[in-house]
């Protein structure tokens, strides 16, 4: 069950080119931040616009929080 606020995501691929699937819940408030553009932009190039079910994020958890954490430390 996903908690009121969060968005459900998968990170896709580890950070040695893997293919493993990690679940991660982010705040609602996180996805209109401009540091998650470039994130969703990468989902969108890799997997479309027409994904069905829980986003999916071509990246590895360390890779993640790289993008999102220094970029959104910043705004």
């Amino acid at each position: 069950m996903v908690p009121r606020g969060y968005v459900p995501m998968v990170l896709v691929g580890d950070d040695e080119g893997g293919s493993e699937e990690r679940r991660i819940m982010v705040r609602v408030e996180m996805l209109k931040e401009p540091c998650m553009a470039a994130v969703l932009e990468m989902a969108a190039q890799q997997f479309g616009y027409g994904q069905r079910g829980v986003l999916r994020i071509p990246c590895g958890a360390d890779r993640f929080q790289q993008m999102v954490g220094a970029e959104c430390a910043a705004t």
